[in-house]
């Protein structure tokens, strides 16, 4: 059997934990796992590499858990989380992922209603055996339909983060076969979607049905689930995957059409027919004659248009865009040039000041902004006004020693806005700041004009620069809370305030459709990783994608500014405030 990867790991120990935390009698060994699993997801080692004895020096993991880590990269089992796992029927387990349910209620639904998975909940909440039952009002019961319904939503598909990273691992291998000419992922994930629930892959080849049947037997493939002359469906990484082997002639083709969107590929056909020719996976047609199939960009001139970056192909106005010569040119991962929302172990970071910024640096970032957590944020480690001073000083002491040497280090904070729209600092904390992140960290369920009038309120702070993950929300666990954001990016353009668009994979927020609608209302954006460790700036990449959705350019992106004009950005409202001071 194939060892385990960290991710699958990770995974594992996240179980382990919920199991222990069922059981209810070790709660400090169930912290522990999910600490490991923690540390796992973070790590920018392959921890399957490393030794026992450096495992143990990892955070949160230790001799006991090091063994645990080397025995599933080894063998791909770990027989001691196994059996704790197995005490309960596999679909309970799931139920953690719903927001608001955990162990204790749980445990209680389990015991008192027999419930093993969410369809057992949805059937108790459909008959109203929920009512009567200790903890069970009728808020929290509607509170979890609403949970159900948005864990529904992104149930058996996997974050662009997690996604990513495994299809380009599985590109990899699949280049380094020899027959392999060319070999491009499509789909939602080609396109940024930021949930993924199965990978296109086409490949090209002058022996396609040999090519896929090696790349059944590639590392990382679990399960071969269908294997045919031209297409192969795999499970790798825990993602269903299937490969396309097409004629080099129809890869264009074959590439467009399974990249999609469904709505985009109905309005090129659409044009193909306009013109009596036809469109499908295997090229653009006039009668028997092929126009166009080796390449996308080759198709959309032949019907008339400029080639449309896949992250636009949703049928937004796009085609019209194309036809008429006005695409907008994309933010890419080149035109960043320094972070401004990143976390250290001041507050809940996994990485000190001198790593961040070391990072940063091999990053060739021109700035970085190392923004932890202000009071509030208890669970985060938040800096009371006394921590933020040694940080302070230590972030000093950097400069120092650094002298000009990019990247220049700003102290920031992500500042709480507090429930009635004041910050979580005193202005004369927050005058003391190069950079100030207001984020809504609490009191989600604020009604629209209330949260909105909480945003207003923050923005027009004159040091605030940034209002990070407007919407709060976490992928499949939180809503977005609501505002109105045409009043909003209205005010944050009027102030000069940037709205972000937050890279963890988990957030993706702003969403695209906001990022697009903020920039319409002239309000400027700012792409943070909110990396917790060095190997989490790389969710830089993640946002970046979410704004190309948005149709966003480069010049509407703070952090795409060189130092100068950041520099005035950052000085702007500061010096309005002691103006008026």
């Amino acid at each position: 059997m194939a060892g385990m990867g960290r991710q699958q790991i990770a995974a594992l120990f996240e179980q382990m934990s919920h199991a222990l935390a069922l059981d209810g009698n070790d709660h400090f060994r169930a912290l522990a796992y999910e600490k490991a699993a923690r540390t796992l997801r973070g790590w920018e080692e392959d921890v399957t590499q490393l030794s026992v004895e450096r495992l143990a020096e990892l955070p949160g993991i230790g001799h006991d858990l090091a063994a645990k880590i080397a025995e599933g990269a080894e063998t791909g089992r770990i027989h001691a989380c196994e059996r704790e796992i197995g005490k309960y029927p596999g679909a309970l387990l799931g139920l953690f992922e719903i927001r608001g349910l955990g162990p204790k209620t749980i445990a209680l639904l389990h015991r008192r209603h027999g419930v093993t998975g969410v369809d057992d909940l949805r059937r108790l909440l459909a008959s109203g055996g929920l009512v009567g039952t200790p903890g069970f009002g009728e808020a929290k019961i509607a509170s979890l339909r609403e949970a159900i319904q948005s864990w529904a939503g992104s149930a058996g598909r996997m974050l662009l983060g997690e996604a990513l990273p495994k299809a380009e691992a599985l590109l990899s291998e699949l280049r380094k076969l020899a027959e392999v000419e060319q070999a491009e992922a499509a789909g939602s994930l080609r396109r940024g979607v930021e949930t993924v629930g199965d990978l296109d892959v086409v490949v090209t080849s002058r022996h396609g049905e040999g090519v896929l049947a090696q790349a059944a037997r590639l590392k990382g493939v679990s399960e071969v689930l269908a294997l045919g002359p031209t297409r192969a469906s795999l499970l790798f990484g825990g993602l269903q995957v299937d490969i396309r082997a097409v004629a080099a002639a129809a890869f264009g083709a074959a590439l467009l059409y399974f990249t999609g969107s469904k709505a985009h590929n109905t309005r090129l056909r659409g044009l193909a027919r306009q013109r009596k020719w036809k469109l499908n996976e295997y090229g653009l047609f006039r009668g028997a004659r092929r126009l166009a199939g080796a390449s996308e960009a080759e198709i959309y001139r032949e019907l008339g248009m400029a080639f449309i970056p896949p992250e636009l192909r949703e049928d937004r106005g796009e085609i019209e865009a194309a036809v008429a010569g006005r695409l907008p040119r994309l933010i890419a991962p080149g035109d960043v040039r320094g972070d401004f929302h990143a976390h250290t172990t001041y507050s809940d970071g996994r990485a000190d000041v001198a790593a961040m910024v070391a990072a940063a640096e091999a990053r060739g970032y021109a700035y970085v902004g190392l923004s932890d957590h202000s009071p509030s944020a208890r669970i985060a480690h938040g800096l009371e006004p006394e921590r933020l001073r040694r940080k302070q000083a230590e972030l000093e002491a950097a400069r120092r020693t650094r002298g000009d040497r990019p990247p220049r280090i700003l102290l920031g904070s992500e500042v709480d806005i507090l429930p009635d729209g004041r910050l979580d600092y005193p202005d004369d904390v927050l005058a003391e700041l190069d950079v100030v992140i207001a984020a809504v960290h609490a009191n989600f369920k604020q009604s629209r004009e209330q949260m909105t009038q909480r945003l207003l309120r923050a923005i027009a702070n004159p040091y605030v620069r940034i209002v990070a993950h407007p919407t709060a929300r976490l992928i499949g666990s939180r809503p977005p809370v609501d505002f109105d954001l045409e009043r909003v990016a209205g005010a944050a353009a009027q102030a000069g305030v940037a709205l972000e668009v937050n890279g963890s994979p988990q957030r993706l927020d702003l969403n695209d459709s906001m990022a697009r609608a903020a920039r319409a209302a002239g309000a400027w954006l700012a792409i943070g990783s909110d990396a917790h460790s060095t190997a989490q700036y790389d969710n830089m990449r993640f946002g970046v994608i979410q704004a190309r959705r948005g149709w966003v350019e480069a010049d509407a992106v703070v952090n795409t500014w060189p130092w100068s004009r950041v520099e005035q950005w950052l000085a702007m409202r500061r010096q309005a405030a002691r103006a008026t001071a």
